[in-house]
């Protein structure tokens, strides 16, 4: 018999719905960092960040607006759902992409791509609901924080281990420390928001749990 082994891949293989996270966080950081470094000859280009920003991003006014007047327009509520894909720079894009990539396929290979998709979904979308009701005027909320906290929070739920509990401690405590430090508005809301969604939705789309609930 031959001792000869395999060779390693050079990828990690990756669920689905991380490769569908992680290449849509790197495509449109690619296309920003781009168009603001004159990569790209299109008009206007140099300023798709900050258009980006008052496009995909969490505006308090605007869902004070929606509330009062209970009209939610497409190019309102969309927000919700992608304002995680829109980053303030590259170093902040990469960091998501790549604790999500480690944290994603963890989660995914427990629960489910579609399911890490929903979870993901809800979570953000309840972190930028949360940073609307408390946060100032003229405030913005935009990035992926919410996403590895969604991430993070389910992830310890799913293994309740005390490694994956001091994960989410080292999180928490970081993003607590870096507002006290640096300062800032309410996004800490948003993380430790969705951070708690994604722990309990983790714990309902978990197929044991959800087994029992059947037979009950």
């Amino acid at each position: 018999m031959s001792d000869e082994s395999h060779p390693a891949p050079l990828l990690n293989p990756l669920p689905w719905a991380v490769w569908l996270l992680t290449l849509a966080i790197a495509g449109v950081e690619l296309v920003l960092w781009a168009g603001a470094h004159g990569l790209v000859n299109w008009a206007g280009s140099a300023g798709w960040r900050a258009q980006a920003l008052v496009a995909f991003g969490i505006s308090p006014e605007l869902q004070g607006w929606m509330w009062e007047s209970r009209q939610y327009p497409p190019e309102g509520l969309w927000r919700y759902l992608v304002y995680g894909f829109v980053h303030l720079g590259p170093m902040q894009a990469a960091l998501v992409v790549v604790i999500t990539a480690a944290l994603g396929k963890a989660c995914a290979e427990r629960l489910g791509s579609l399911r890490v998709l929903v979870l993901l979904t809800l979570a953000q979308a309840a972190g930028g609901v949360a940073f609307g009701l408390v946060a100032d005027p003229g405030a913005w909320l935009i990035g992926g924080y919410p996403i590895i906290f969604a991430l993070a929070g389910a992830y310890a739920a799913l293994m309740g281990t005390r490694p994956a509990l001091f994960l989410v401690a080292v999180l928490v405590v970081a993003r607590l420390g870096l507002t006290a430090l640096a300062g800032g508005g309410m996004d800490w809301l948003a993380d430790l928001t969705a951070l708690g969604i994604g722990a309990a939705l983790a714990r309902v789309l978990d197929g044991p749990i959800l087994e029992r609930l059947r037979q009950r």
